[in-house]
């Protein structure tokens, strides 16, 4: 059993992650920024507690990590989705680059805690070459993107001398329930839901379908997180399928799924600028020190999105 601080907790890859961990008897803390009641945590509320804080304040990470007196901190906590960074930068480097230096700041008085930080395939751009492997040079494309270097770049520095392992993980696009809504699958899957409940027309409005990403449920990286604190030694790691799916195969998915006639139609505010994408990742070297590796198909993973929504939906409507 370990003691295990997760920032970001109540989020959307954080209570996966939690559930997770409590299911295999470690003893769960969280950083969280908001009183509750914690939605996300429902599972398992009963079983993790809460040090309630600001990522960005040395003085709150600092509690909660002596009241945790946690072995090992994955750090999760800050702003995930592109679009919203992009429309407010100057958060989006408070919480995820400010925030990040908050924790590895309040890591330096122990130096015998692991550290999980949680970066993003994002930091690779448009890579020349797919599969895309660790050496790759990155080319951030965006606000969230250009964060993520930043913050690996301060954990490095830390790496160089801490005490303990310094583990950076770059994910895969992540779906699964629970996810934010302004992220593509989240995204159909919360259209079709409020169709089939009579709430809007049945119509998954959309951006561009063309670019293709490497997808893994976000259960399967709660997984890889937990393996990380397994890794002797201090590196980056990709962690993905090592397939790249396009869009437009999610989207066709999800209206399969759908009890009702539902068309797909474009919607030019949804349309980002730039031109096609097309990314998977090589997580051979993860894989070969952890012996982790992705469970969860594409399509289960997306089903299970669609359903969290309609439970959702139903739930909010009897309200």
């Amino acid at each position: 059993m370990s003691r295990v601080l997760v920032t970001g907790i109540t989020g959307f890859a954080g209570s996966h992650l939690a559930e997770h961990l409590v299911s295999r008897g470690d003893e769960v803390h969280g950083l969280a920024h908001e009183g509750p009641p914690f939605a996300n945590l429902a599972a398992v509320r009963d079983r993790v507690r809460i040090h309630e804080g600001d990522i960005t304040r040395l003085e709150d990470v600092q509690r909660a990590l002596a009241g945790s007196q946690a072995e090992a901190v994955v750090h999760l906590a800050g702003m995930a989705v592109p679009t919203q960074a992009s429309k407010d930068p100057v958060a989006a480097v408070r919480v995820n680059v400010l925030g990040t230096a908050a924790v590895l700041a309040a890591l330096e008085e122990h130096p015998k805690t692991r550290l999980v930080l949680a970066s993003s395939a994002d930091v690779y751009g448009a890579p020349d070459r797919v599969p895309v492997d660790e050496d790759a040079p990155v080319h951030p494309g965006n606000v969230y993107a250009a964060t993520k270097v930043a913050a690996e770049a301060l954990t490095r520095e830390l790496a160089a001398r801490h005490g303990a392992p310094v583990v950076i993980l770059r994910p895969a696009n992540q779906n699964g329930p629970r996810q934010n809504p302004g992220l593509a699958a989240s995204a159909f899957a919360k259209q079709i839901a409020e169709a089939e409940a009579g709430l809007a027309e049945p119509v998954v409005r959309h951006g561009r379908l063309d670019s293709e990403r490497d997808f893994l449920d976000v259960r399967d990286m709660a997984r890889a997180y937990a393996a990380a604190f397994g890794l002797a030694e201090s590196g980056t790691f990709n962690v993905g399928t090592g397939h790249a799916v396009a869009i437009s195969e999610i989207l066709d998915t999800l209206i399969a799924l759908a009890r009702i006639p539902v068309r797909a139609e474009l919607d030019s505010s949804r349309v980002r600028a730039g031109e096609r994408t097309r990314i998977a990742l090589d997580t051979t070297r993860f894989r070969q020190k952890t012996g982790w590796s992705p469970r969860i198909a594409l399509a289960d993973s997306l089903r299970d999105t669609l359903d969290f929504w309609r439970s959702a939906i139903h739930q909010g409507a009897r309200v």
